[in-house]
């Protein structure tokens, strides 16, 4: 018996009716037909009909349906120990009054099926009074069994994402049948009871309801064409409807679309078996009360961590604004999210478990960027880009093999393309995914049916875009994947198709170019001449143009006896340890020996140590400014410890700022001399001179790597100021060559890559000036000299051929007399149609200052100004009156007396100091000591 005759008086306007949509005689009808203990029944009664407004239970609202179903369950808790042949309903009817109330939102189809059961089960007390036959124990097995349906039904149910819920449009027909089933299981167990219903039992009879947004499923699959199938295999108009109800789309929805729900509920059925057996004889032990039931099996309600917030969750605690994040990553350089430039997150929705490109999170981007931007997590099959050259904003277009997730990380087990569209940023649009082959067979079966290709296109607007696409053979097989990428600058579209196996998820042949789209450059028909390089000015030798002299004598007064020998080699050092750009120091060796006779009473004692210098050439000595005697104790034969001479250049050489180690910038045109003056307490000085012969530094050559060198070489300041053209080589990693994106360096300044120089051939194309200034020049040496450097463009073959170094002397030197112009070719670079085409010279306008001649000076070297010179002897006066004696008819001149004596003294301490010296030669190498000197 499928159905109760009507009730005759159905409920008029305004009449109360009960939770469940009966009207409340129903339940009190049937109630006074039961044969006995009227006390529960009534109990039953009242907890059926006292149902209040909706009440809140974890943080939900509960409906009706549900609440007045709990109530009922509290009031057959001890029905169980009563009857136990029923007992596995009331586990059941627990069991799905908990999934009810975990369920995120109200919904019509499972709360009708829930006011059924609670109608249904809202009469077992009346079992009580009743003897037990066959067909009432039959009855009550149909009504398990039925239960049982009905809670893997709500379970599986429960578990879809929302979105696939929905447009399951089969979902209703299922409920459908499961409420028959407890409509028929009504109407028996009434039969069974004898009951002779004139009661309306509308809740029976009435129709399955639809929920709202069941409609607009249905509303939408009419307005695609009416085919269910076509609709939930494209995952586009399953993304469509899913912003239209303002629900989140995963990759979830997909799978579950494609699953039957019955399988799941056959597997709900199979574990609510278990379930059973585990809690029934608790049950009649010790009533629903005192039943605690884990439904995580039944529920599969397994824990997942978010992507977006990383927290954790579940299917049935997630909701539409559970989740809280930034669009954009954390700038550990700006302190802050650049999103919203707070802490605190500006986007909220559901949770997600997978990563997607939905729309940009935080989180995202480390791990996109952790694999795009590493050259051992992916291999390249190909990829586009194309640029905007007005607002430099790139199209682009990627797609691989996936090696691994992160660099240095694990391989991966199975092969897995990956593929990018667009910018990877959180305000640029973009796509990122990786397909195994399970996942493309998936694709493959939705695209048979949708005839949907596009997987993603940044933009809709025809000028500007990047996109990628399904290539489908005539069967309708995915065979590869064509990218596309166009910069409103561009005429055409970059356009690539990459073959892949379906099967094996690997590239299966040559990538196809259909389309040249960017600024690509064309073949040159011969090849370029440049103009020879033009140069001003000196060129400088860097070899020392000769060695310093240390044949100079000490010069002294006859009663100051003192030789001074220098003890370095070469005599002076220029700036050892100590150097600015307004003085030169000097540092020498100089021993200093007291030369009297050994035993004689004549000690020397030195008072004060100067020095004096002078440029080859000049006549006099100026004095330094300082020089200085390090700490030592004297005494005779003394040694000078180190000097040091300070010296103050020209005030034209302090104005060049130049500061030079261990070279002396005063002395590099002309050697210095550096007297160094010793006098005693009487006054009596004795000197020697040091000289001291710049040494230059080595001057830079062409290398062999070089594309160009250029220099202008500065007497002033004794440099070559120079520039090289470097062609940068490809990088290399693990055997591999990688993409080539920078062209030439100019070293010390600057790489030019290809985008740049295309940037140049694009300025070049618009404005029709073909000598473009690449504004890379640099002052140099606070403006002593600068350089400039220009791309010559060809604009028949549409690329850069050439540049143009410009250098030449700076703005602080009024008359320019140095410089230098050269050309150097440009390597190849960039896409090259195989297309010849005819040169097109550039028009150059940029030159060289006016230069003056410019005259080298000579400068003298060596002179003899500080050479010893051999003493003239006295000549004799005209009349000596001195006595004179003849010998053998000689004459003989008469010596006085005193001047014999005075002469044998002097023989006597001329053999003395001869032994003394020979004495303190064996002694020299013990006492010497270093002195510093100017």
């Amino acid at each position: 018996m499928n159905s109760l005759p009507p009730y005759p008086n159905s409920p008029k306007s305004g009449e109360e009716m009960d939770y469940h949509g009966v009207h409340r005689d129903v339940i009190n009808g049937v109630a006074d037909t039961l044969p006995r203990q009227p006390t529960r029944v009534t109990s039953l009664t009242d907890a059926a009909s006292n149902i209040v407004d909706p009440l809140v239970n974890n943080g939900q609202a509960i409906g009706s349906a549900l609440q007045g179903a709990i109530q009922v369950l509290d009031s057959l808790s001890d029905v169980g120990r009563a009857l136990p042949f029923i007992a596995p309903a009331f586990v059941l009817f627990k069991i799905i009054i908990n999934l009810e109330k975990k369920a995120q939102e109200v919904d019509a189809k499972c709360s009708d099926l829930v006011e059924r059961i609670t109608f249904m089960l809202s009469h077992l007390p009346a079992l009580q009074g009743v003897e037990f036959i066959t067909p009432t124990r039959q009855v009550v097995d149909r009504i398990n069994e039925t239960l049982k349906d009905a809670a893997a039904l709500i379970a599986a149910y429960r578990k879809q994402n929302r979105v696939a819920r929905r447009l399951s449009l089969s979902n209703r027909d299922k409920f459908t049948a499961c409420a028959q089933s407890v409509n028929t299981c009504c109407s028996d167990l009434l039969m069974s009871l004898q009951i002779h219903q004139t009661l309306q039992l509308d809740i029976l009879t009435r129709a399955v309801p639809i929920d709202e947004e069941d409609k607009a499923a249905q509303t939408f699959v009419d307005d695609h064409g009416g085919s269910i199938d076509a609709v939930v295999h494209d995952r586009e108009l399953v993304k469509e409807f899913a912003q239209q109800q303002h629900l989140v789309m995963d990759d979830s929805v997909m799978e579950q679309l494609n699953a039957n729900i019955a399988d799941s509920v056959q597997q709900n059925h199979a574990r609510l078996e278990g379930i059973l057996l585990e809690n029934v004889n608790s049950t009649i032990a010790g009533g629903l009360k005192n039943l605690a039931l884990e439904f995580s099996i039944l529920e599969a309600e397994q824990k997942f961590v978010c992507v977006q917030c990383e927290k954790e969750f579940t299917n049935y605690t997630n909701g539409p604004l559970a989740c809280s994040f930034h669009r954009a990553g954390y700038s550990s350089e700006k302190k802050h999210y650049p999103c919203c430039s707070t802490k605190h997150p500006c986007q909220f929705g559901a949770h997600r478990a997978k990563h997607h490109c939905d729309y940009p999170y935080a989180t995202f981007f480390p791990r996109a960027w952790g694999i795009s931007g590493y050259v051992d997590t992916r291999t390249e099959w190909t990829s586009i880009q194309d640029t905007n050259f007005e607002t430099n904003q790139e199209q682009s277009a990627y797609i691989g093999q996936l090696l691994r997730w992160v660099t240095h990380g694990a391989l991966l087990d199975e092969s897995t393309i990956i593929l990018v569209v667009g910018k990877l940023s959180y305000n640029s649009p973009y796509y990122f995914d990786t397909f195994t082959a399970k996942e493309l067979e998936d694709v493959n079966q939705s695209i048979r049916i949708s005839k949907r290709t596009l997987i993603y296109r940044t933009s809709s607007d025809e000028n500007e875009f990047a996109m990628a696409e399904w290539v489908l053979s005539i069967s309708g097989e995915i065979t590869g994947i064509r990218l596309t990428a166009k910069a409103a600058t561009s005429t055409d579209p970059w356009v690539r198709i990459c073959p892949i196996n379906l099967s094996t998820c690997t590239k299966s042949g040559d990538i196809l170019n259909t389309s040249q789209g960017g600024l690509y450059s064309y073949m040159p028909a011969s090849p370029y001449v440049l103009p020879e390089t033009v140069s001003f000015g000196p060129i400088l030798n860097d070899k020392q143009t000769r060695l310093p002299r240390t044949d100079f004598k000490t010069t002294t007064t006859q009663a100051l006896r003192v030789i001074l020998k220098s003890m370095a080699d070469p005599p002076l050092q220029a700036n050892p340890n100590f150097a600015n750009n307004s003085s030169d120091y000097f540092v020498g060796k100089v021993s200093v020996f007291n030369n009297n006779a050994p035993g004689s009473l004549n000690p020397i004692t030195i008072s004060s140590v100067s020095a004096a210098y002078r440029l080859v050439g000049d006549p006099e000595y100026a004095p330094a400014k300082q020089t200085k005697l390090l700490d030592g104790d004297y005494k005779l034969p003394v040694t000078i410890e180190p000097r040091q001479c300070w010296y103050r250049g020209p005030e034209e050489d302090i104005k060049l700022a130049v500061t030079w180690w261990n070279r002396a910038f005063v002395a590099r045109n002309r050697p210095i001399r550096i007297k160094l003056i010793v006098e005693d307490i009487e006054g009596e000085q004795c000197s020697l001179v040091m000289e001291y012969v710049f040494m230059p530094f080595k001057l830079e050559t062409r290398r062999e790597l070089d594309l160009g060198f250029f220099y202008f070489d500065s007497q002033q300041t004794f440099t070559r100021n120079h520039i090289r053209v470097v062609d940068v080589p490809v990088v290399k990693f693990g055997g591999l060559e990688l993409m080539k994106n920078f062209v030439v360096e100019i070293v010390g300044s600057v790489k030019l890559s290809v985008k740049s120089l295309k940037y140049v051939v694009y300025e070049a194309l618009k404005t029709g000036k073909t000598e473009v200034d690449l504004k890379y020049g640099r002052e140099k040496d606070n403006g002593l000299w600068e350089w400039h450097v220009y791309a010559l463009v060809d604009i028949s073959c549409r690329r850069v051929y050439a540049f143009k170094i410009m250098m030449h002397e700076g703005k602080k030197v009024p008359v320019k007399r140095m410089g230098t112009l050269g050309y150097v070719l440009c390597p190849d670079y960039g896409d090259v149609v195989n297309e010849t085409r005819p040169i097109s010279y550039a028009t150059e306008t940029a030159k060289l200052p006016p230069m003056e001649p410019y005259v080298a000076p000579e400068y003298v070297q060596d002179d003899d100004l500080d050479d010893f010179k051999t003493p003239v002897p006295l000549k004799p006066a005209t009349t000596i009156d001195t006595p004179t004696s003849l010998l053998n008819g000689v004459t003989v001149l008469g010596i006085p007396e005193d001047l014999t004596n005075r002469l044998t003294s002097i023989d006597t301490n001329l053999a003395r100091i001869a032994d003394a010296f020979e004495r303190l030669l064996t002694v020299l190498p013990a006492v010497s000591a270093n002195g510093r000197a100017h």
